[in-house]
């Protein structure tokens, strides 16, 4: 029985030493796979690209996908961001000040140009984006990104502020579409009456939406911001007389719903034309396709057309978009501007749309025929860029566009008057250094 017993205690041993020795073994094994797999990527620079949390249809990760099985030393990642501009602003700020090495690509709004430069936060193109490059471009975009004689960034993604207005609706009344804003009423007050719905549908909340379609107004009746020498001219007669009538669209023509000053974002506009409650809608590009879905009351009803002018002024739509920028911090600037060529290419651009993607900004591709085909609005939009405005140039924006939003906003609700609010924006717009 002894013997037994010292047998079977030696075979445990032994079992227990053999588990050892394999446990060993692949620890072993795996650290040095591990080394290996490290040593191997020694050689690839990861790229940090900032992102817009919006992704139609993920083509963005899809490029993504698609860069990083074409490139061994290359990798990027994404950095997501708000949807909210004035949001992913304050993210990219925060993260550019504090000197932060994981930002090396920045998506940056059209309006941040002057602000980034001024700080010294992103790199001058003017060496590696030429003008050879920039004249394959849509040149509005490339215009809003120039500040002080260089460009700062490329375009990638061009949005355009143009009227959607119902077709079917125009031509049940034999009715062209209005070239002035004073016409634009009048056939609103009476497509009103006749079937029950809204003139105008917008977004004139208290955001950076209010001071896009506030500039549309402004630049419509000949006025602006500034003068060529930076003057302020914001409370000139031409521009008082613009928010006068935006306020009368709401009080005495009653084209515009009061609920209108609520609405802060594209969306709480875009909602109610979509569902073929609304006539003229002026907004970003993205309202044909859900305009276009196949569950939309106004599928195949609406087009898209320039924003009116005034009597005497001229069409204005409002230049948006999105564009890639190198961090002043980035870890790998020549890597990072391999990255901005690829995803800006017209190769990848063409497929991102086709996809559903995001509109490119080469011209080529409002004239390819596979894309007008997918996209026919696109075609309508070479004329709509003949009306491009660009909101303010400035070092300040953010600030100017708040103290701006305030004002505006104060005389579109009715506390006071548009001359007022605009006397006071012009006194602190010449504060602002």
């Amino acid at each position: 029985m002894k013997n037994y017993i010292k047998n079977r205690f030696s075979l445990f041993v032994v079992v227990i030493v053999i588990v050892f020795l394999v446990a060993c073994s692949n620890e072993n094994a795996d650290e040095e796979q591990n080394e290996a797999e490290n040593n191997n990527n020694t050689d690839v620079q990861t790229i940090h690209m900032a992102k817009l949390e919006s992704d139609p249809n993920g083509m963005m990760e899809e490029a993504r996908q698609r860069f990083n099985e074409e490139h061994d030393d290359i990798q990027v990642e994404f950095v997501e961001m708000s949807n909210d501009a004035s949001q992913m602003h304050d993210q990219t700020v925060t993260q550019l000040s504090a000197g932060s090495e994981k930002l090396d690509i920045v998506n940056m709004d059209v309006v941040w140009t002057a602000e980034f430069a001024e700080a010294g936060w992103i790199e001058p193109l003017d060496d590696l984006f030429t003008e050879e490059m920039q004249s394959e471009f849509i040149e509005r975009q490339v215009d809003a990104m120039t500040y002080e004689g260089h460009v700062w960034a490329v375009p990638w993604f061009n949005d355009l502020h143009p009227l959607w207005y119902r077709k079917d609706l125009l031509e049940k009344y034999n009715l062209e579409v209005p070239e002035t804003y004073e016409e634009a009423v009048e056939v609103a007050q009476t497509i009103q009456e006749e079937e029950g719905i809204q003139g105008f549908s917008m977004h004139w909340g208290r955001a950076e939406q209010l001071i896009v379609s506030f500039t549309e107004f402004l630049h419509a009746n000949n006025g602006d911001f500034f003068d060529e020498d930076g003057n302020v001219t914001i409370n000139s007669p031409e521009a008082v007389e613009a928010l006068q009538f935006m306020v009368n669209m709401i009080e005495e023509y009653e084209v515009v719903s009061p609920s209108a000053i609520g609405n802060s974002t594209p969306e709480d506009a875009r909602i109610p034309f979509t569902q073929g409650q609304v006539l003229f809608h002026p907004n970003w590009g993205y309202v044909y396709s859900e305009n276009q879905a196949d569950d939309s009351p106004v599928k195949d009803q609406t087009w898209v057309a320039s924003n009116f002018a005034f009597e005497g002024g001229q069409k204005a739509n409002a230049v948006g978009g999105w564009n890639f920028a190198i961090s002043k911090n980035a870890s790998d600037k020549e890597t990072a501007w391999e990255v901005i060529k690829w995803f800006t290419s017209f190769d990848n651009q063409k497929e991102m749309l086709l996809g559903g993607g995001q509109v490119g900004t080469r011209v080529k591709l409002y004239e390819d025929p596979e894309v007008l085909e997918a996209n026919p609005q696109l075609e309508e939009y070479l004329d709509v860029f003949e009306h491009a405005s660009v909101r303010p140039s400035h070092p300040q924006y953010s600030k100017l566009s708040d103290i701006a939003q305030s004002y505006i906003h104060q005389a579109l609700s009715g506390d006071i008057t548009p001359e007022e609010a605009l006397n006071e924006l012009a006194t602190e717009l010449e504060e602002l250094e």
